[in-house]
């Protein structure tokens, strides 16, 4: 017998609400925006490609008519687009989804700017995009981070968060996502120390798989696929339940600063959003302010922290 796919969550009139997301083209960024954008937000939605970004708007207005959503071109492994692209903000933010990212690389990769491509690109980069944006996030707003079941075993090392003395693609990755929590739970002590009316979150997605979502058009699952994947579901879900921890995160009444979200069910892998532990290594002040230190000599980018 087939296992029931969860009820979604109910999500508040966010009609009067601006979202901007990260790598929304695709996979739980696009998913986010097709949530959000059902509730009435307006969504920024921030890609690499503009001709992919534009594909992913077609999709999602097929699925919500009437969707608000505005295009920005952003590669999060180039400061020199994740600055072009804060400064095409020209709105009040309510939320930023800090989602776009690389899974892994074959070998140690870098970015335009030095950085090894999985750090640089799904923690500095977002990091830098957020410093930037730091005087348009609105009153009450929101910096939700994507984190992952990885950074259980993924303590960061502060000598080498480049991965320049040894290099393992799996560990690298769960140190990205350790290093992206790190800075949302540092980005709210640091807010509440000062008063700022805002708030710094991460979530995870559990294990999501694209096979298990709903079909899209263009989404690159072939059929066959689709139709083997369903036993999978006893311990893994579809990427648009995987977003729904990131939605409630920037969007659920109730959710506070520096907490982590994730799916309630087994280990975390599948079902709907509920509070998660980070590990301790992830929510030592220590390193965070270590990180917060190392990402802003890399990437030259001031990190103001104003009431």
């Amino acid at each position: 017998m087939p296992l029931l796919r969860p009820t979604p969550p109910v999500l508040p009139d966010l009609s009067d609400r601006t979202v901007l997301v990260t790598g929304a083209n695709a996979g739980l960024g696009r998913w986010a925006v097709e949530q959000l954008a059902g509730a009435g937000a307006r969504v920024l939605m921030a890609c690499r490609s503009p001709e992919r970004a534009a594909r992913a708007a077609d999709v999602v207005r097929s699925q919500v008519p009437g969707a608000r959503l505005e295009l920005l071109t952003l590669d999060v492994a180039d400061l020199s687009s994740v600055a072009a692209c804060a400064q095409a903000v020209d709105t009040p933010l309510d939320a930023v989804l800090c989602n776009a990212g690389v899974t892994e690389t074959r070998g140690r990769q870098e970015t335009a700017d030095g950085l090894e491509l999985m750090m640089g690109g799904n923690t500095f980069g977002h990091v830098a995009l957020v410093a930037q944006l730091a005087d348009r996030i609105a009153p009450g707003g929101r910096v939700v981070t994507v984190g992952s079941i990885a950074h259980r075993w993924s303590p960061l090392d502060p000598t080498d968060l480049q991965a320049q003395r040894s290099f393992a693609s799996f560990r690298q990755y769960g140190r990205s996502k350790t290093a992206s929590m790190a800075f949302a739970f540092e980005l709210d002590r640091r807010w509440r120390a000062v008063g700022r009316d805002a708030v710094a979150v991460a979530a995870h997605p559990g294990f999501a798989l694209d096979p298990l979502s709903p079909a899209r058009p263009g989404d690159g699952v072939p059929a066959a696929l689709r139709a083997v994947a369903p036993p999978a579901r006893s311990f893994s879900q579809g990427k648009d339940e995987g977003a729904w921890p990131l939605v409630h995160a920037c969007v659920a009444e109730g959710v506070r600063g520096g907490e982590y979200w994730g799916p309630g069910g087994w280990q975390e892998m599948t079902g709907r959003p509920a509070l998660s532990r980070a590990r301790d290594h992830a929510r030592d002040p220590l390193a965070g302010a270590r990180l917060w230190t190392a990402v802003e000599r890399a990437t030259g980018v001031s990190f103001p922290i104003a009431p």
